[in-house]
This record gives structure tokens, C-alpha cells and sequence, in this order.
């Protein structure tokens, strides 16, 4: 496939796993549960020890489409599009990625955060721009408002996903979403719970393909209260708000980490 064949297939399956984990054996097994789940697009972080041969092992496999992530300057994109990365990834603007890629016919993904950024990334002939993060500047109200100006880029976005802003990203004209711990937690990993990885993946994976029909399960299997439905308070027919627009209220017994953010009591009850 050539690069712009490629950005097209991730385009289709829209959600990009990012896989970061502490050894290979264990990004082999989160890669095959989440294959199971078909969320197939997958991005190999360079933090990971041996991340170049996990490129080479996945690159021989049909089912998924494997390219490399964190990549910082152009001798680490040559190493690992040599093991048969079909995509490089970079959290930062560092253009001497964009010929290592043309030249190895691999599609180029820059990192990049304000709108200057965003246009020099594209005009320097990324196929996609990786917006990181994406929480920031305002989440999906910023990427709104820069999409409204910026109507033409080729957008990405990572980090700073939540269930409750997920539809809200999902519903905008991005090319991509690129998920990390909120697709695969750690503790999964840790405990290398590989079945309730593909159980939450397999939500993430109908979610996106179709927000409005699986947004109150997606919602209720992540642990998040839905908001009242004024129509339905009114007497009227309905349960809830399947797509929230506010941040839901945390279900009754659970409770906060130190980030602020809502957690349920049991995080993995659902997935068993």
C-alpha cells in the first residue's frame, strides 16, 4: 500500500490502539486481544523494550496494521519501517521523519498542538497530523473550533479521552482517534487479563462504529451515570441521553484518584 492507501484503512477503522507496555511478551498479548476485539490498527511505542522486533513479529501477521509510535528523529523511523512499520508516528513536528518515510513508501503521522503547528506539519508533507495532546487546549470544544478554520487538514487525535467526551470526539470530522490506557488500563496488562481486554475493546470497537446505538451500554460498561433526559422527566418516553454533552456524574460508590477523574468501585466486574 502506498501512503495515502494507508491512511484511508486507518481512516475506516478510526480507532488507532497505542500500545505501551513494560516488556514485548506482554505487547504480543494485549496486540492479539485486541485483534480478537477488531480493533486492528496498531501503534508500537518505541518505550517498550525490543519495540523493533515486536514491529517485525506483528508485520508478518495479516489481521493487523502495525506501524510504530514515539518515533523522535529519522534514524529511528528507518530502523523500524526496516523491521515493516507501515506508519510512523511522532508526538512531536520533527520533519527529517517526512523523506525516511516517502522514500520507504510509509505513511508519516507529526506531532503537533497549536494551529501554526498543525499547517506546517501538513504543508511539510505529513499524511496525517497527530494532535498531542489532545486534552490541552480544551478537548473536543478545541479541536471544534479548529476544524471550523482549518477545514482541510488530515487530523489525529491523542491522549485526553474520556468515556463521557468520546462521542463528542467521535462525532467530529477527524481522521483518527489514537488510544492508550483508557482502550488497554495497566492493570489489565499487569495482570495480564487478556479476555477482559478484548471485552473492553470489543465495546470501544461497536461504540465507534456506531456511537448512537451503543452509547448507553459503552457508557454503562465504563461505569458512567447517564444524564436524566428532560424529554423523559416530562413524562414522556426515553430513559437518558445516550450522548452526554456534559460530564456525567460519577455512579453511586465510586471514587476519585488523584487525577479528579471518576473510577468505578469495580473496574473490571463487567468484564469477567
Amino acid at each position: 500500500m502506498i501512503p495515502h492507501e494507508i491512511v484511508t484503512v486507518m481512516e475506516r477503522r478510526r480507532l488507532v490502539a497505542e500500545v505501551r507496555t513494560q516488556t514485548a511478551v506482554q505487547a504480543l498479548g494485549v496486540v492479539d486481544a485486541l485483534a480478537a476485539a477488531g480493533i486492528t490498527t496498531i501503534e508500537v511505542s518505541l518505550t517498550i523494550p525490543g519495540a523493533p522486533e515486536i514491529v517485525s513479529h506483528l508485520s508478518t501477521r495479516t489481521d493487523v496494521l502495525v506501524g510504530a509510535g514515539a518515533v523522535l528523529d529519522a534514524n529511528q523511523a528507518r530502523e523500524v519501517i526496516s523491521c515493516g512499520a507501515r506508519f510512523i508516528s511522532s508526538p512531536i513536528f520533527s520533519p527529517d521523519l517526512v523523506p525516511a518515510c516517502r522514500d520507504a513508501n510509509v505513511a508519516c503521522i507529526l506531532g503537533a498542538l497549536t494551529p501554526s503547528e498543525i499547517i506546517t506539519a501538513q504543508r511539510a508533507g505529513a499524511e496525517m497530523v497527530k494532535l498531542f495532546p489532545g486534552e490541552a487546549f480544551g478537548g473536543p470544544a478545541y479541536v471544534r473550533a479548529l476544524l471550523r478554520q482549518l477545514t482541510h487538514i488530515s487530523l489525529q487525535v491523542s491522549g485526553g479521552f474520556t468515556p463521557e467526551n468520546l462521542g463528542e470526539y467521535l462525532a467530529l470530522p477527524v481522521r483518527t482517534l489514537a488510544l492508550g490506557e483508557l482502550l488497554v488500563p495497566p492493570q489489565l496488562i499487569e495482570r495480564g487479563s487478556w479476555m477482559a481486554i478484548t471485552n473492553r475493546a470489543r465495546a470501544f470497537a461497536d461504540f465507534a462504529a456506531n456511537p448512537h446505538a451503543f452509547a448507553a451500554r459503552f457508557l454503562a460498561m465504563m461505569g458512567v451515570a447517564q444524564r436524566p433526559n428532560p424529554a423523559a422527566m416530562g413524562g414522556g418516553q426515553g430513559m437518558a441521553d445516550p450522548m452526554p454533552r456534559m460530564p456525567a456524574a460519577a455512579p453511586a460508590g465510586a471514587h476519585r484518584g488523584d487525577t479528579g477523574r471518576h473510577r468505578s468501585p469495580d473496574t473490571e466486574g463487567w468484564l469477567r
